[in-house]
C-alpha cells in the first residue's frame, strides 16, 4: 500500500479495507488523514464520517486536489 503522505501529494486515491468493524471517522484517525480528504465512497456510494464499515467493505478515499490557472 502507498504511504499516505505520498497519495495527498499526488492526489491518487488509494482503496482500503478495514481490519475490523468502524466508522469511517475512526479509519481516517487510524490513518491520519483527518481533514485532508475531498471525498468518501464505500462500496462505490458517498459517505460521510459517521458510516460503518467492515472488513467486507470497498473503501475509498479521495484527497483533496489543487490545480487550475
Amino acid at each position: 500500500m502507498k504511504q499516505v503522505a505520498e497519495l495527498l501529494e499526488t492526489g491518487i486515491y488509494e482503496t482500503f479495507t478495514p481490519e475490523r468493524t468502524m466508522t469511517v471517522k475512526d479509519l481516517l484517525v487510524e490513518l491520519n488523514l483527518e481533514q485532508k480528504y475531498f471525498g468518501i465512497l464505500v462500496n462505490g456510494k458517498k459517505a460521510d464520517e459517521s458510516t460503518k464499515i467492515s472488513p467486507e467493505d470497498s473503501i475509498v478515499i479521495l484527497p483533496h486536489i489543487a490545480g487550475g490557472i
